[in-house]
């Protein structure tokens, strides 16, 4: 055997081995990564494979047979004294070395077939995010298509027991981007990342998906589908429920996958759906202008079909949060909003959007019970949906249920970490629970996120609140002068910041009083009861709540600077009045309140100071 080793070496046999292993291993990478995005079937990888383990034993023969030397490719002769030929033991032992070799090429080239792989492969995978789908049709305007493909997918997988899916805000900011999936797993905190595309040329259709491994970046198993597209709805489903049976498997998901195809399509109406899809992408957009948009296009999509239920439930959601960015009053704009709900579960009970639209009313009109029971049920039929958790932690945070808000809070941000709104809800919460450095990150998390300031002053009070909290005058006085109303006004002149950061040296409130009379007759007074509480005028503060109960937002109540309020005896006549009282008694109450005998105390706990 010795003899053999030394034979195999002379005529370059291992390194001719090796050479090929290596070049091999590259061109089924190349041909794994490239012929799905040239749209080429699945089976072209596996004949890639084939073709080279064939040729393996055939490049070992020519090996042993032939050398290149100076002179070209030349037979190898034999040495002398082997010159009668090989002997048989050794003839056996080549063969079986070669039968070894081509079991290890196989291997490394196709570690499915043993049921094996690396490790990242045995390992159980439980999370995903659905990357939108790349539009490869020469008509920009089926992008809508992939991008509603891309949507059903991830809802489909959302279904799919003890699966956690990114959202789709989520897996969307990365739309048009050439990114590592590896990078975007990293960031969305998931095991695998499926992606594809979508061509589209007349009735035909085609589209590729891959699933990817976080860890490595491997396609784990991807697939391509050519199909007749005479119903768009039709296709989808056929699509979507071919593809989770392959990533159930794939996924290690062991229980039975739910029925994945719709009961019955969203529209009839392709271009009614097409109206939808765009509509949608302004109301993640958000700004005044983007949600007056998307308006328009819910509307267009209603007249061709009044019976589209998602389009009246996309129309509830963005009259609910209009008035937070044009400052229009409330009021009418959620009578548009809870007809708008009404008629989309009138078509479509489980909706979970359009209960939670009806849920964020109550909240509005301090119907705190009511809104409590109606976000419970809206996550009950989608308990993965962000911004329902968004909404209910900012019930909680109004009622000074704070831990549990920020839990709500936390939770949404989980489920969508790249949506600006989201994060910046988290900072509003750890800011009123004094934690200012966590406050600041998420406030910073959400304009890098492209959060437009201009559009509400909310992150500038955050930064506001931790420079009062620190004793950064300096910083104050700015965040102070840059605050804007919701129709862009100042909200404090320069006079009156001075004379706010006088107060802070002095306590003496004579200046701030007359230039408040003088300069903001026609402001009701309840505005300025948070300025009041800050600078300890707790009693003239719960005055004006008390007068004007309607125009008290609760949410302030609870900042570690107002226990000195909620200490006042009168506190409980105002949360009465705001309608609490009733609704802590059915679900808990808030962290800083508590019963005593037949009354309620607040304002002893360590919300009382800043952390």
């Amino acid at each position: 055997m010795r003899t053999l080793f030394h034979e195999l070496k002379r005529r370059r046999v291992f390194r001719v081995a090796g050479i090929y292993a290596v070049v091999a291993w590259i061109l089924t990478e190349v041909a794994d990564v490239v012929f799905p995005a040239l749209q080429l079937p699945d089976w072209t990888v596996t004949f890639v494979v084939t073709l080279l383990l064939m040729g393996f034993p055939i490049a070992m023969i020519f090996a042993w047979v032939f050398d290149i030397g100076p002179q070209g490719i030349e037979r190898t002769e034999p040495l002398a004294e082997r010159a009668k030929g090989i002997p048989h033991l050794e003839r056996v032992g080549y063969l079986g070395m070669l039968a070894m070799a081509m079991v290890a090429l196989a291997y490394l080239l196709y570690p499915q077939v043993f049921g094996g792989g690396d490790e990242a492969d045995a390992a159980p995978r439980d999370s995903i995010a659905v990357l939108p789908f790349a539009n490869l049709s020469e008509d920009a305007g089926n992008e809508y298509f992939s991008d509603g493909m891309s949507e059903e997918l991830l809802n489909l997988l959302a279904k799919v027991p003890d699966l956690r899916v990114a959202s789709r805000t989520s897996s969307f900011a990365y739309k048009g981007q050439n990114v590592d999936v590896r990078e975007v797993a990293r960031q969305l905190g998931v095991d695998t990342v499926l992606e594809g595309s979508v061509r589209r040329s007349g009735d035909r259709v085609r589209i590729t998906a891959q699933l990817i491994d976080a860890d490595t970046g491997y396609h784990l198993w991807s697939s391509t589908y050519d199909r007749e597209l005479q119903d768009i709805f039709v296709v989808q489903d056929e699509i979507s429920a071919e593809i989770v049976k392959a990533l159930k498997v794939t996924l290690g998901t062991e229980q039975e996958t739910p029925m994945m195809a719709r009961a019955a399509p969203p529209t009839q109406d392709v271009e009614a759906y097409q109206l939808y899809l765009q509509a949608r992408h302004q109301w993640k957009r958000r700004g005044e202008q983007a949600l007056r948009r998307s308006i328009e296009l819910l509307e267009q999509a209603l007249e061709r079909d009044p019976e589209f239920a998602r389009a009246y439930s996309g129309l509830a959601a963005v009259y609910v949060v209009l008035p937070g960015y044009s400052g229009e009053d409330e009021a009418p704009y959620s009578l548009k909003a809870l007809e708008a709900a009404q008629q989309a579960l009138s078509r479509d009970p489980t909706l979970a959007e359009a209960h939670s639209v009806l849920a964020e009313i109550a909240v509005n009109e301090r119907r705190w019970a009511d809104a409590e029971a109606g976000f419970f049920f809206a996550t009950s039929l989608d308990p993965t949906d962000p911004t329902t958790h968004q909404w209910y932690s900012l019930l909680l945070r109004s009622t000074g249920r704070l831990e549990k808000s920020l839990e709500e809070a936390v939770l949404a941000q989980e489920l969508d970490p790249a949506s600006p709104i989201i994060n910046l809800n988290l900072a509003q919460t750890y800011a009123q629970l004094g934690y200012d450095e966590k406050a600041l990150s998420y406030r910073q998390i959400a304009l890098d996120l492209g959060y437009d300031v201009g559009t509400s002053f909310t992150a500038d009070s955050i930064s506001a609140m931790a420079a009062a909290r620190s004793g950064d005058n300096e910083v104050l006085g700015e965040m102070l002068r840059q605050q804007r109303r919701p129709d862009g006004e100042r909200a404090m002149n320069d006079a009156l910041v001075d004379a706010i950061l006088g107060v802070l040296e002095t306590g003496d409130w004579t200046e701030v009083d007359a230039i408040i009379s003088r300069d903001y007759a026609d402001r009701p007074e309840s505005n300025w009861f948070q300025l009041f509480v800050y600078g300890g005028r707790y009693e003239r503060a719960l005055e004006l709540a008390l007068r004007d109960p309607d125009r008290i937002d609760p949410n302030s109540f609870w900042l570690p600077e107002f226990g000195g309020l909620r200490r006042l005896p009168g506190f409980i006549e105002l949360a009465e009045a705001l309608g609490l009282l009733d609704y802590w008694k059915q679900y808990g109450w808030p962290d800083d309140c508590k019963p005593v005998g037949d009354e309620v105390q607040c304002g002893f706990s360590s919300l009382t100071a800043a952390r």
